[in-house]
Order: C-alpha cells, then structure tokens, then sequence
C-alpha cells in the first residue's frame, strides 16, 4: 500500500501550523477560500486540493465543520471528517463578527475562489454578497452549492442529500420492482453536487482565463439529481411513462441484471449484440443468437422475463469464479457482489492507488481514497492528512500582515 507521509502530532486546540501543504498539480497557484461544511462542499474542495489548488478551510472557532463530530471518532477525531478534508490548510475565523469579517475581506484579494454550501442569501446577509465580493476583488469567483439554488419558489428550503434524492425522483426509481422506494447507499445527491461544483469552478477559471474577471456559479442538489436520472427522462419523454423500480434492471438494455449462482450472486450485462452474442457462445447456446426474439436489444427488452429465466437456469449451477472467469475470456461483462472490505483489497484498487495510507497527527496510520481523476503531465494526489481545528491559522493570517499581539487579542475576543 502507498504511504503518504502526514505531519507531526500536535495540540489539537493548537493554531500554530505544524507543516505546509505541499502544492503541485493542475490547479497549482489558485487559491480557494472554502466556507463549506457537511459533505458535498468538502467533497467538492476535496478534489480540488487534490489537483493542487491551495483550500484555506475556514472554520468556526472552537466549532469546526459540523462533520469533525461524525463517525467514526479515534481519540476524538472524525475519520469522516478526514477523508474529505485531507490536503487542505484550516483557518478559525468567526466571519459573523465585523473584524471576521474585514480579516476575510482581506483574504479575498488574495484569492481566486471563494465557495460556500450555505443558505441562498446566506452571504449577502453576512455583508459578503458577489457584489461585495467583486468590488475587493474582481477576478473573484463565487461558488455556491445548496439544497434547491439561488433562485426558484424552494430556494429557502432547508435539503440534505436524501431530500434532494427523495424529491428528485431517484429513490422512486430505486429499489426492487414489489418493494418501497430506496436510497442507494451512498449520498448521490452530495457525492455528484460536489462533482458539479468542482467543474462548474474550473469552467469559471477557464473562463477567467479568457476575460479577466469572474462570476457566481450555482449548483443545486435538486437539479444534480434530476440531470442523472438517464433513462427515466427519455421514458417519460417518449412514453409518457413513469420509470417503475426494477432493481438490478437497466430498462434500456438487456440482459443487464443480477443472476444466483451457487455461492451467491453475479451481475451480467450485456448492453449490444456483439456482447450478446459472446454470452450465448459462453453458454453454448448459439441458437438464441438466431432467435427471432433476442435478435436485438429492444426485443430483448421486450422479452426480458424469457430470456432472464434461460441465463438463471445456466448461471444457477456454477460458482461465481467459475462464470467470472468464462465470462471475462469471452469479453462480456460480469462481476460477482464485492463488499466494500473485499474491493478495499483488490489488485486493481491497489494497482490505481485507489486507497492510500495517510499519517494522521491523533488518529494515526489512516486509510483514505485515492484521486480518481488520473491526469498524465500532472497528476493529483493525497499529500498530507485533514487539519487539525484553527491549525494554519497564524501563518495564513501573518501572510495577510496580521501581528501576533492582534492575533492573541482576536483569539480572546473568540474572532479566530
């Protein structure tokens, strides 16, 4: 496994930087200002460092983001927390308060981005609205991530991802076909608004590039999951129908679905005619090729039950190895049900680097994802551990002319 050296262990409660993030990547020289909290802020942040950027994590005093008390907790720290906040520098700083406030106003002529997931309005009631911001700085670009937008009739509605999911029409396609709407197990509604809020900044920074100045970017998690729905759209569109739960179905191809073996479970699919055709060869039943019904994937589509009951019939007396390994020769895909400890281990997970071994300053040897955005000239990486609370705190703000007597008064009056 990789190891990815992390910084020496500290004082938790301590502002005083222990290291300096490393810099490299894509995004090498941008600065972002990250008001972010919860998942799909940091998430978005996260990839960003990843590639480079310099992420000043700003961060209520004695508080923190709201995720460094989530699960699972070693010796007080949130392994959560540290998978999404790993590479990037934390900063106390109370921006509710008026020299909070000037001291951040400061830090934005230094920077490139400024991103937040709060509330629409949230900033201009702070007094740090897109106009504030681009009259101290007008090459700022202000990114928000939220529940429904800036704008429309539910922008002040209070979402997390499992609302944006609930609403959006995922959990309703989601599930067995005689079973009650389900949520995948992960948070797509986070885990793809971050992804979109990551691309939305760097197509902003492209831009900027062109024109000298910035703009606002706004992704909202109802239209995050709305733009992923795939086949349910065009079904409604064409149809006039709404998509029903089918499980491991995919509507639009087949067969693509989960089949018994012996010692469990494979999922098969087969999305055109050439794979089709391999899968009859590996079942040494070539006369489904000719079969008027299977002859191309909207029949298939149409005789799905038929022709599902003829693969379990073939998958349901061997062992998932064994239609792993014939499937995979005759180039059709195939993958038995992996949990997450058994992909944890996987070569091709380790091959990719896709879980790298970080030194954390409390919690210790820590294991986190890898970057999966592979660039050749300049790749990304996981280079140091999430900050510890406030933790880059006096070298940001003595970068931006701030004293150590005013810093001590700040921390009293509970400003940093």
């Amino acid at each position: 496994m990789k190891t990815i050296p992390g910084h020496p262990a500290g004082d938790a409660r301590d502002i005083t930087p222990t290291k300096e993030v490393a810099m490299g990547g894509a995004l090498e020289g941008v600065r972002i200002l990250d008001l972010t909290h919860a998942y799909n802020g940091p998430f978005c942040t996260m990839h960003l460092a990843d590639h480079g950027a310099e992420i000043l994590k700003i961060e209520k005093p004695g508080v923190g983001d709201m995720t460094r008390e989530w699960p699972p907790i070693k010796n007080g720290e949130s392994g959560y927390y540290a998978a999404i906040n790993r590479n990037k520098k934390s900063i106390s700083l109370d921006i509710t308060k008026d020299r909070g406030k000037e001291i951040f106003k400061t830090l934005v002529k230094t920077a490139d981005v400024v991103v937040n997931n709060f509330r629409p309005g949230t900033m201009d009631r702070l007094g740090l609205g897109y106009d504030v911001l681009k009259s101290i700085n007008p090459r700022i670009i202000l990114a928000e991530g939220s529940g429904f937008g800036q704008y429309g009739p539910l922008k002040d509605r209070a979402a997390y991802d499992v609302i944006a999911q609930a609403m959006g029409g995922l959990c309703d396609i989601t599930g067995d076909a005689d079973g009650p709407p389900m949520k995948p197990g992960t948070a797509i509604g986070d885990n793809y608004t971050g992804t979109y809020l990551a691309l939305g900044i760097c197509l902003a920074l492209y831009r900027r590039e062109k024109s000298g100045l910035g703009q606002c970017v706004d992704v909202a998690m109802l239209d995050t999951i709305f733009s992923i729905l795939e086949n349910a759209l065009p079904v409604l569109a064409v149809k006039g129908e709404s998509l029903k739960r089918n499980g491991f179905v995919d509507p639009a191809t087949s067969p693509y679905d989960l089949f018994p073996c012996r010692n469990g479970h494979v999922v098969i699919a087969a999305a055109n005619n050439n794979t089709f055709n391999r899968l009859c060869e590996a079942m040494n039943r070539t006369d489904l090729i000719k079969n008027e019904k299977f002859s191309n994937n909207d029949l298939r589509c149409t005789n799905r039950a038929e022709l599902s009951a003829i693969i379990r019939e073939w998958t349901s007396g061997r062992d998932k190895g064994e239609l792993e390994a014939c499937l995979t020769e005759k180039g059709v895909p195939v993958s038995s049900i992996y949990s997450v400890e058994e992909i944890a281990r996987h070569p091709q997970i380790e091959a990719r680097e896709m879980l790298v071994e970080i030194q954390h300053p409390v919690m210790g040897p820590l294991k986190v994802q890898g970057v999966p955005i592979k660039l050749s000239a300049t790749p990304g990486s996981v280079r140091a551990s999430s900050p510890l609370l406030g933790e880059h705190t006096a070298d940001v703000l003595a970068s931006v002319g701030i004293s150590p007597e005013e810093m001590n008064l700040l921390k009293e009056q509970r400003i940093i």
